[in-house]
C-alpha cells in the first residue's frame, strides 16, 4: 500500500533521510520558475529517483482528490516508513543525559505534526508515541505540517504510555507532565535539575490522563491570561524552550 506526501521541504528531506521508500515524484511543470522546486528537481535527479512533470491541468485533475497546498510536488511512498527499533530506543535511554516527548492520545494532525517539528528543532532524543487513540503518523498532513522533520526524529510508537513510564523511571528519566490547576508555574521551576526528563503532552480533550499525571515527578503550568487553556503544540513549544533556556543548550 502506498501512500501520498506533498509539500517542498517534506519531500527534500524525505529523499535525504527516507529514500529508499520513495517509488515516484510528480512535478508541476507550471512551477518551473519556482527556485525552490527546481533546486529540489537537482536533488531528485542526483538521487536518481523516477520522477515525472506534469502540466498543471493534468496535475490537479490526477491528484484533485487531495485537498491540500502542494507545492507543485507529490512523493509517491510505501506506506510503511517508520519500525520500532527496540535497541536503538535502548541506546538512547543508555545515554548519560536524554529527553523525551510523550504524546498520548493527540488526535489532531496538525498539532502531533507541529509537536513533531518542535521535537526536531529541540534536538529531542525520541517522541514516543501511543499506537491506539491517536492520529497515525502515516497521515500526510502530519508529514506536512512537520515539513518533513518527522524523518529526522526517532519516533517509538507504545500500545501503553503507562508501561513505558515505569520503564523509563528505571532508567532515572524524569517525568514531567502538564495540569493547568498545578502551581508550579514553568517559569518557577528549575529545569537544570533533571539531567533526563520525559514531558507528556495529552489529548486536546482533556490533556494528560490522571492516571499518568500520578505517575509524573512533577507537573507543571503555563501562566496564561483570559483563556482556560493553550493549542498543545504551542504549549509543548513554550515548555520545551523554557528548559532548553536553563539548560543553555547551543546549537
Amino acid at each position: 500500500m502506498n501512500n501520498f506526501f506533498y509539500g517542498i521541504d517534506t519531500v527534500k528531506n524525505l529523499i535525504l533521510y527516507k529514500k529508499s521508500y520513495i517509488n515516484k515524484i510528480y512535478l508541476c511543470v507550471n512551477n518551473k520558475k519556482n527556485i525552490r522546486l527546481l533546486n529540489l528537481k537537482k536533488i531528485i535527479i542526483e538521487n536518481k529517483i523516477f520522477f515525472e512533470i506534469l502540466n498543471k491541468y493534468i496535475f490537479e485533475k490526477k491528484f484533485k482528490k487531495f485537498r491540500f497546498i502542494h507545492q507543485g510536488v507529490i512523493a509517491l511512498v510505501k506506506n510503511i516508513i517508520f519500525h520500532n527499533n527496540k535497541n536503538k530506543f535502548l541506546n538512547i535511554i543508555k545515554k548519560k543525559e536524554k529527553s523525551f516527548l510523550i504524546l498520548d492520545n493527540i488526535n489532531s494532525p496538525y498539532n502531533l505534526g507541529s509537536c513533531i517539528r518542535t521535537a526536531v528543532a529541540a534536538n529531542i532524543d525520541c517522541i514516543i508515541i501511543s499506537k491506539n487513540n491517536s492520529v497515525s503518523i502515516e497521515n500526510n498532513i502530519v508529514h506536512k505540517i512537520s515539513t518533513g522533520s518527522i524523518y529526522k526524529i526517532f519516533i517509538f510508537q507504545v500500545n501503553s504510555i503507562s508501561k513505558i513510564i515505569n520503564f523509563l523511571k528505571l532508567y532515572k528519566v524524569k517525568i514531567l507532565g502538564t495540569c493547568i490547576k498545578s502551581k508550579n508555574y514553568i517559569y518557577n521551576i528549575n529545569f537544570n535539575c533533571y539531567n533526563s526528563y520525559a514531558l507528556i503532552l495529552g489529548s486536546e480533550k482533556i490533556g494528560v490522563k490522571s492516571s499518568l499525571k500520578k505517575k509524573c515527578d512533577i507537573l507543571l503550568n503555563i501562566p496564561i491570561f483570559n483563556i482556560n487553556s493553550l493549542n498543545v503544540s504551542v504549549s509543548y513549544g513554550i515548555i520545551i524552550f523554557e528548559i532548553l533556556r536553563q539548560k543553555n543548550i547551543k546549537k
